[in-house]
């Protein structure tokens, strides 16, 4: 941090606590409450409460939350809905709301107003949704992960958004669980790029923050189901689950959500060890920390590990919580008053959570905020650049997985198509869970090509014949048509969190009876899966000619899907995760821990590898060059020659792994510690240069002190091995 920052800050802080002196005990518990305005009406018109409120914007309403309760925070989930759902509609409430407390409440604290935009706006209509979190990861490109989080933070400010509930920056260690697509894959290292890369696109602009979330361990529960406990040793949580968040605040976000989950038998939201000495001591976090969707009220109603919603609030307040995202219980806030008042939470613990969330928003300029532009509040929304971006990010996302005798690209002047699927001819299959709505939209809702109609236009003077399901397959006369190619798209129903738990990793029945009967008929087929996270498709590699992985792409995404079909651009993304054989296989990750054995097979033995991913050219590597030596603390660069051996232009993903021949713990198999992206004409060679931080060389010790250990290590780039000796 330089001079001028430092003031900056200095100043800021003196802010924070000139305000904080002159706050009452109710205002600062509001502070440290966030409601969603829409459920919390619908609670108190109930009949528990009686209460008469005409709407959201009634001023008796605002009078009660931004006065008598002194929230100073609102949040709006995947149902919530504001007027017709138009950023006019949403900037003309804020805006409302905004005037509402600067007029009527007596230091004019500004609110925080948080949504979950997690791939794009997704809760609006006529937004530009964008693909999911393990695609963007799967460009391996941070720097287009930046481009697209600023271009989402740009289109929420400008209609009034100052706190986004993303990026989702869990590490998925399990296929089976249902919120794979919404991750950064398994891999920590290649996690924490992406998630420095979108927490700096999505706060470039200084007037938005970040939430980076849910810290931590949710993606590696013990049977791969959602919510349900984790048993994680300190190794695996400091390896494996803290990079993607030591980015982040690397990056400076400025708020963080935390887990509902349960880690080693404490759910996060009440464990001082995770919240405390973890994230604030050792990892450095200096902003706000807030639950997720009732999870302090979920310590007493479903983990049972308080006796009542007091002690809740308690519990979660002294392990290291400053914000309660309690939704509709306004009455947190009463709670709240009572444990402080009794010396349950310490007046200092109170302060310090308020002084971190008020710091937030003195470092967002909203004491300064400038009023809102209401009627061109939608200009950004769906505008043609954000829509080029998606469609990028949709382009370099996409995993070729096999391409059988080359029948990939297929040829423009192909006669006879056969396309089956629903899929094929769906827009809120592109779009998958959190799309407007928690679990998905509804058809007519979205406004886009489907496959079908960007296939249909790519090559117009096919004869395309399209079936949804396999009766209509049936009624086929397969001789008459004499079909060149049967593209069949598969998908999975759209779906959030805990609804797309799978035991089995198999495709839903009718996806798959109709697979197997467009095998069956003979035609090449080529299958393109528009699904979130790896399916057991060991059963396909044997009788399909290809595989094209689409992930959930987004509106943009049917077009780079038939591009990519018919060769107009070279397939380029690689995997971000594994696929495993069966659901018996897993959990199967690429950096387990090394255990070599002639009586144990630990073999690390997917269907498709992690970073994995074809081309329709072929790259080779030739030229590795590491040091012999290097000093500890000092950086080693690694260099190596790629060549373009195909006929076809192409972009290759250099992946530099490290092997560690022997230490003073047992390592993983290998780690990704430096990556970059390459451009390569036909016949082309480049020679690209990594280097390797000592913060990269270091490892935990048995301490788990984070030392650059004295050891020998090989270096691996592609069929490429070079070794090298760190020297203490």
């Amino acid at each position: 941090m330089n001079r001028d920052s430092t003031n900056a800050h200095t100043h800021l802080e003196q802010q924070v606590e000139e305000l904080l002196d002159d706050l009452s005990l109710r205002e600062k518990l509001g502070q440290c409450v966030m409601i969603e305005p829409c459920f919390c009406l619908e609670e108190r018109n109930s009949e528990e409460f009686g209460d008469d409120f005409s709407s959201v914007m009634d001023p008796e309403y605002l009078e009660m939350l931004l006065v008598d309760y002194n929230i100073g925070s609102f949040l709006f989930g995947g149902a919530s809905r504001i007027g017709d759902g138009s950023p006019v509609a949403w900037a003309d409430y804020i805006a409302r709301v905004r005037k509402f407390a600067h007029n009527n409440t007596r230091h004019k604290i500004p609110m925080l107003f948080g949504i979950d935009a997690v791939h794009g706006l997704n809760f609006m209509k006529g937004s530009t949704i964008y693909t999911h979190n393990l695609a963007v990861t799967a460009t391996w490109n941070p720097q287009l992960a930046r481009q697209y989080a600023a271009m989402v933070g740009t289109e929420l400010s400008s209609i009034g958004f100052n706190c986004n509930f993303a990026p989702t920056i869990d590490v998925a260690r399990d296929t089976r669980w249902g919120r794979v697509y919404e991750s950064l894959g398994e891999d920590p290292y290649l996690a924490a790029e992406i998630s420095r890369a979108l927490v700096e696109g999505m706060q470039g602009n200084g007037d938005l923050a970040a939430c980076a979330k849910h810290f931590i361990g949710y993606g590696e529960s013990n049977n791969g189901m959602d919510r349900t406990p984790a048993d994680l040793s300190e190794r695996g949580i400091l390896e494996n689950h803290a990079p993607p968040f030591e980015a982040a605040i690397e990056a400076d976000v400025l708020t963080m959500m935390v887990s509902g989950g349960d880690v080693n038998g404490m759910p996060i939201p009440a464990s001082k060890r995770m919240l405390t000495d973890l994230l604030r001591d050792r990892l450095k976090f200096k902003g706000a920390t807030m639950s997720d969707w009732e999870d302090v009220e979920r310590l007493y109603s479903r983990h049972k590990i308080v006796p009542d919603r007091k002690e809740a609030v308690v519990r979660s307040f002294n392990a290291g919580l400053d914000m309660n995202m309690a939704v509709s219980h306004i009455g947190a806030v009463d709670v709240m008053e009572e444990a402080v008042k009794d010396g349950s939470i310490p007046m200092q613990r109170l302060d310090q959570a308020v002084r971190n969330i008020l710091l937030v928003k003195f470092k967002l300029g909203l004491f300064e905020e400038q009023p809102l532009d209401i009627q061109h509040a939608g200009d950004l929304v769906g505008s043609r650049q954000s829509r080029a971006l998606a469609e990028q990010l949709a382009l370099e996302s996409i995993t070729l997985l096999k391409n059988e005798n080359q029948i990939l690209p297929l040829d423009r002047d192909t006669k006879s198509i056969l396309i089956t699927g629903s899929s094929a001819d769906s827009k809120r299959h592109l779009c998958g869970g959190w799309t407007l709505g928690w679990a998905g939209a509804e058809e007519d809702d979205l406004e886009c090509k489907t496959i079908l109609d960007a296939i249909r236009e790519k090559v117009p003077s096919a004869t395309v014949t399209y079936v949804s399901d396999i009766d209509e397959l049936r009624e086929q006369d397969l001789a008459k048509k004499d079909f060149d190619v049967c593209i069949s798209v598969v998908s999975e129903e759209p779906h959030a969190e805990w609804y797309g738990d799978s035991m089995e990793l198999g495709f839903e029945e009718p996806e798959e009876a109709l697979l197997r009967a467009a095998i069956a008929t003979g035609i090449p087929v080529v299958v393109v899966s528009v699904i979130g996270r790896p399916l057991n498709v060991s059963w396909l590699d044997d009788q399909v000619a290809a595989m094209l992985w689409a992930y959930l792409p987004g509106t943009e995404g049917a077009q780079p899907v038939a591009d990519i079909l018919f060769g107009e651009h070279n397939p380029c993304g690689r995997l971000p995760i594994s696929f495993p054989r069966d659901a018996s296989h897993v959990p199967v990750v690429y950096n387990a821990r090394n255990y070599e054995s002639d009586e144990i097979n630990t073999r690390y033995d997917p269907l498709y590898s992690f970073g994995y991913g074809l081309s329709y050219t072929d790259f080779t590597y030739s030229k590795l060059k590491v040091p012999a030596e290097v000093k500890s603390g000092e950086e080693v660069e690694v260099t190596i020659t790629v060549s373009n051996a195909g006929k076809v232009d192409g972009s290759e993903v250099v992946q530099l792994f490290l092997r560690d021949i022997f230490a003073s713990v047992t390592r993983p198999l290998k780690s990704l510690k430096a990556f970059a992206r390459v451009s390569l004409k036909a016949g082309e060679s480049k020679t690209v240069s990594l280097t390797l931080t000592p913060h990269q060389l270091s490892l935990y010790d048995e301490d788990l002190k984070f030392v650059e250990e004295a050891r020998p290590v090989e270096a691996l780039i592609g069929d490429q091995v070079g070794e090298f000796r760190i020297l203490g």
